[in-house]
């Protein structure tokens, strides 16, 4: 008798017990929900999924028209990830320019090179935490890069770049020439002589695998590929799609390209511009070498 009493109570609680983590889950969501400010409105959610599935093959689509819907900003999920999206000149202003203190986020792709410790203290654009180093590294950027002074002295390289892709180009005629591929490494080339002084992609040889062309193109293959784990961070560490060593393979691979014209830089006179190339004008190579920047620094400020 006792032991079926004992059976029956089991029955009866084993139900609730069962209930409780659900209930103790709508209760913090409850509490969390009036703690934080409203968010902006949006598609419904799907539960664990979040909008996912919604944005389909062709997101910029889907934006545009939640954007005809929701306003000119929005919010989604994407798997746990909350994302709030600007779809107009005033909202993008105001969240880039206005309040860019307030609402700057650093959400670092799992992807990212800079993801890992050893790396992340040398990263700009992808650092976790805008610290004392981060700002250094700002003020030499904007200072060599994206001065008006520095942009005036870029304007050349640029005009000679386009003259050599309207000439090869032309050298061309009757033959099949992929624009947008040329376009693409004539840009290349226009940073890479901003930077390094040099080409690093050949017009004529631009498809060829295993030099600079292939990394970029691997690179841009990679970033454009949707990661789960930056969906679901807490997947992060297993990187059960592989992207983050696919990523630090190309990030080995574009090192080892970068370290002989570090290397050569270094042994010509630790940026300075001495002998035969004492006519070429001073780039961000030679600023780098000049504030002390350790290789691993260099190649993932020219590569990021």
């Amino acid at each position: 008798m006792a032991q079926t009493s004992l059976t029956q109570a089991i029955d009866l609680f084993s139900p609730i017990l069962l209930l409780l983590p659900l209930l103790l889950l709508i209760v913090l969501k409850h509490f969390r929900h009036n703690s934080s400010p409203p968010l902006p409105p949006g598609p419904y959610p799907w539960p664990i999924l979040g909008n996912i599935l919604q944005l389909g093959d062709r997101p910029h689509i889907t934006l545009t028209h939640f954007a005809k819907i929701h306003g000119p900003i929005f919010s989604l999920r994407l798997g746990t990830q909350l994302v709030v999206v600007g779809s107009s000149q005033a909202a993008a202003i105001a969240i880039l320019k206005t309040h860019d203190r307030i609402l700057s986020g650093r959400h670092v792709p799992h992807m990212a090179p800079s993801k890992s410790s050893e790396l992340n203290k040398l990263s700009l654009g992808w650092v976790v935490e805008c610290n004392e180093r981060w700002r250094y590294l700002r003020t030499i950027c904007k200072s060599e890069l994206f001065s008006l002074k520095a942009l005036e002295s870029q304007a050349c390289i640029r005009e000679r770049k386009a003259k050599e892709m309207i000439g090869f180009i032309n050298k061309m005629e009757g033959k099949v020439v992929k624009i947008r591929e040329v376009a693409t490494a004539t840009v290349f080339n226009m940073l890479s002589n901003i930077l390094v002084s040099r080409d690093l992609v050949s017009l004529e040889h631009e498809s060829e695998d295993g030099g600079m062309s292939s990394v970029l193109k691997d690179i841009a293959r990679l970033a454009s590929t949707p990661n789960i784990s930056d969906f679901y961070p807490i997947l992060g560490p297993l990187d059960l799609q592989g992207l983050r060593k696919k990523t630090m393979e190309l990030h080995r691979r574009s090192f080892n390209m970068c370290e002989a014209i570090i290397q050569e830089r270094r042994e010509g006179g630790e940026g300075k511009r001495d002998g035969p190339d004492a006519s070429r004008r001073r780039d961000f190579l030679d600023a780098l070498i000049l504030n002390g920047s350790s290789d691993d620094q260099i190649d993932i400020l020219l590569m990021v």
